[in-house]
């Protein structure tokens, strides 16, 4: 039997998670400013109704979004000590990280190390005192040129938005201040890892140096940068970040239902993830359908009834699987427009409220197919082998020592019959296969090295299993 490369390096915990994404600021409707003078308002005590959501869903990890003191969208931090007031303090947040590891659920937080807001305690520094500033060098600053704001100075900003200001990283005197920041939420409050905000900006050596802090903190933190091209082993490593999203993934995964055009997602994953020439074969990346960033899933496929064979690619591929908060009960919304961001960021419905999938047939159906990973190692740890792909159906392998797994799904508008090539991939003939999403159905045998499946019906899959 072929195996997959070792990731050995990865917390196990995180090999094994299934993370639920939310942008706290959006989820709970906070203003979207800050003045920075009201009285903190816990609207993070409101996870608490969700507990139960959360646990019925399966999700063993939570990935909050940026919670840190800042000027508005949170991505402005002006106090990486502090829990933005629009959602509470440090001791809630230290209360809610308890009560989810009591649920066996682990909590990681946005780390926005890469830029900071005009308002914090260092660039405002700069701001009154300029040259003579104690912090002149915690950014890179042109005292010869003036900013849009008439600072007197201009200065290196993330992407050009010079609301953000770059940290220097450089500095060692930066770096201690960040990594007194990771003392305190890994620390203290007992967070257990970072995603860490446009990871791919900054320089692998810093990183180097942020995992020996971090690890010697909580030897099992999981650090997760946000890459979105390239070559991913620049910034994963295992004496860099544990993982990365996968943003090529992603890309082919949704495109793939959209063109009718399943070669694409194949091409995608197998140069990601051949166990014997994929590049990055030896990684363990985030596979997400949505996030605060991207048009959410309901809304990015042209046909909403390809949500659930989507999700079923999700959480059957290779990597860590992150649902991102409300796709589970249909949530819509796009990038860009009138409400740029906040289109995708908006408020979580209330459980006992109508949800846009009025029928709940989502959230059934993906814990149903978050169970399903949780039980079956070749949908965690097996190697991944392309079986078919088609206009509108696609087919793959998980082997792990102790079973075998076919995924396969149909994108189309009818449906479908299936003859799979698994001799091809040392499949005996024999082997018999159930469906482990319905389990009423008769078992599939390999026969003369092809499993067929008579009917595969429209926004459906799939998932065969064979034990060993």
């Amino acid at each position: 039997m072929r195996t997959s490369p070792s990731t050995e390096y990865v917390p196990e915990w995180a090999r094994r998670a299934v993370f639920y994404h939310i942008y706290p600021l959006g989820f709970f409707n906070a203003p979207r400013e800050n003045s920075g003078r009201s009285a903190a308002v816990p609207r993070l005590s409101s996870l608490r109704e969700y507990y139960d959501h959360l646990v019925g869903l399966g999700i063993t990890a939570l990935y909050i979004g940026p919670l840190f003191e800042s000027g508005s969208h949170g991505y402005d931090t002006t106090d990486y000590f502090t829990v933005d007031r629009r959602l509470g303090d440090t001791r809630l947040l230290q209360q809610i990280v308890e009560e989810l590891h009591e649920r066996g659920i682990r909590v990681i937080l946005d780390g926005v190390f890469n830029h900071t807001g005009r308002e914090f305690f260092a660039f405002r520094d700069i701001r009154e005192h300029g040259r003579e500033s104690r912090y002149k060098d915690w950014y890179t600053i042109n005292w010869g040129a003036d900013s849009e704001f008439g600072d007197g100075f201009s200065y290196e900003s993330w992407q050009g938005h010079q609301i953000l200001p770059a940290l220097n990283l450089k500095n060692r005197d930066v770096r201690e201040y960040l990594f007194e920041v990771c003392r305190l939420w890994l620390g203290e409050v007992g967070t257990d890892g970072w995603r860490l905000d446009v990871a791919f900006e900054i320089s692998p050596d810093f990183w180097w140096e942020f995992r020996r802090v971090c690890k010697g903190i909580r030897p099992d933190c999981f650090l997760v940068g946000e890459l979105f091209g390239g070559d991913y082993r620049t910034w994963v490593a295992p004496d860099l970040l544990d993982s990365g999203t996968d943003y090529q993934v992603h890309k082919a995964l949704w495109s793939s239902f959209n063109d009718r055009n399943f070669w694409e997602l194949k091409a995608s994953l197998e140069r990601a993830m051949h166990p014997e020439w994929g590049v990055f074969r030896d990684l363990h990346m985030m596979q997400f359908l949505g996030n605060h960033d991207v048009h959410r899933i309901a809304s990015q496929l042209r046909d909403r009834s390809h949500v659930f064979p989507a999700m079923i690619i999700l959480l059957t591929i290779p990597g860590i699987p992150c649902l991102y908060y409300g796709d589970e009960v249909g949530m819509t919304g796009k990038v860009g427009g009138p409400e740029d961001d906040y289109a995708v960021r908006k408020p979580m419905p209330e459980l006992d409220a109508e949800w846009p999938d009025t029928e709940r047939n989502l959230y059934r159906e993906i814990s149903r197919l978050v169970a399903l990973r949780k039980v079956h190692p070749s949908l965690i740890y097996g190697r991944i082998a392309i079986l078919g792909a088609a206009d509108t159906t696609f087919s793959f392998l998980r082997e792990h020592p102790r079973e075998v797994a076919v995924v396969a799904i149909n994108g189309g508008d009818q449906v479908a019959s299936l003859q799979i090539p698994v001799g091809e991939e040392g499949i005996p003939d024999g082997l018999r296969f159930r469906d482990a999403l319905d389990v009423d159905t008769s078992e599939v045998v390999v026969s003369g090295g092809m499993l067929t499946i008579e009917e595969l019906h429209p926004g459906w899959g799939r998932v065969l299993i064979a034990e060993r």
